[in-house]
């Protein structure tokens, strides 16, 4: 989605509408696997100095379960607000050179930021042991590791100093 600033009249709100398509964006797999579809409904309202957007997304996004790593459909509606500026050294706004601004990156920070780190698809469970590994909490391991000791250590007992 573009928005060309010169378009805009002062102060007056204008609304653009569209589907966003990042089928040809890559994901790190093991988190998300694809946006399906995305619906952006911005109003931008020029300022002069301050162009300000707010957006509500609509997306459906493919993510991956955290226990059994198959696919999980997230839909998400969110609301959010960007401002532009084209002053180098405004540090409260996203700076943007030009009258035309692509909001296509933005939006996919603002879904990103969005989906859960940790997704888990209803009915999931934990694996429980299979074959060259097993699960245990986080308190039986480092009960385990406290009684093995450190064995990459255990050379060290052999070293003898020089005191001068």
């Amino acid at each position: 989605m573009k928005i060309n600033r010169a378009l805009l009249a002062n102060g007056v709100a204008k609304e653009f509408e569209e589907e966003i398509d990042f089928s040809s964006t890559s994901f790190d797999q093991t988190h998300i696997r694809k946006i399906s579809s995305c619906h952006v409904k911005a109003v931008a309202t020029d300022y002069e100095t301050i162009l300000r957007i707010e957006v509500t997304i609509n997306a459906v996004v493919i993510g991956v379960c955290s226990y059994s790593l198959e696919d999980v459909e997230l839909k998400l509606k969110i609301n959010d607000e960007l401002n532009f500026s084209d002053d180098e050294e405004d540090v409260d706004n996203y700076y943007e050179k030009g009258n035309i601004i692509d909001l296509d990156p933005y939006i996919l920070g603002i879904l990103l930021a969005n989906v859960p780190v940790r997704i888990v698809k209803k009915g999931a469970k934990l694996p429980e042991n299979g074959k060259g590994y097993r699960v245990i909490s986080q308190d039986d391991f480092e009960k385990e590791t406290a009684k093995k000791g450190h064995p990459g250590f255990d050379i060290l007992d052999s070293v003898e100093f020089d005191e001068d």
